[in-house]
């Protein structure tokens, strides 16, 4: 990561990927400051995620999303925890690759299931309460979370031996600059 410009790390993956864990233990073993861009998103709006789609919709929340994504200092860089459909506009996509590495976090469907079994915080989960259904939304975020410049299998693996292998790979020059 020897560049001018700072270079930014931008976690994505499905809901229970680990995204927020990792990010926290990447941060600090690159010496970088931790942001999850939910809580950035809550803070914003004032309210929170659940209170978001269900009273204003997926499409408003993914539109803030989009506007917190795109206001990052580019001379400000960090670990960013981001939300699972963030994926889902492809501006969003090329802003994070502007912006620096996508690290996709990749997990099993059956570790996503034992990882999000009774949580009732995330709101997708709270809507597709019928697991064929979310694993239908898993599948088909798939193609664009590949669009990533390095992939994490995080299965059976703990948050720090996931952000471990994240350092090990950037210091090897394994990610698709």
């Amino acid at each position: 990561m020897t560049q001018e410009q700072p270079r930014s790390l931008f976690l994505t993956g499905f809901m229970g990927a680990g995204k927020s864990a990792v990010g926290k233990c990447l941060a600090e073993l690159a010496g970088m400051p931790f942001f999850d861009l939910d809580d950035l998103l809550v803070r914003r709006e004032q309210c929170s995620i659940n209170e978001i789609f269900t009273t204003r919709g997926e499409d408003a929340f993914r539109n803030v999303e989009s506007s917190i994504l795109m206001g990052l200092d580019p001379s400000v860089a960090g670990v960013y925890a981001t939300g699972g459909g963030i994926v889902l506009r492809a501006e969003n996509r090329r802003r994070m690759h502007e912006l620096g590495y996508i690290v996709f976090l990749q997990a099993a469907w059956q570790t996503l299931v034992e990882r999000l079994e009774g949580n009732t915080e995330r709101p997708l989960v709270n809507q597709h309460r019928n697991l064929e259904t979310l694993r239908q939304l898993w599948l088909s975020r798939q193609p664009l979370y590949q669009d990533a410049d390095l992939t994490i299998d995080t299965d059976g693996l703990t948050a720090i031996q996931v952000a471990e292998r994240i350092v090990a790979c950037l210091r090897n020059d394994e990610v698709e600059a």
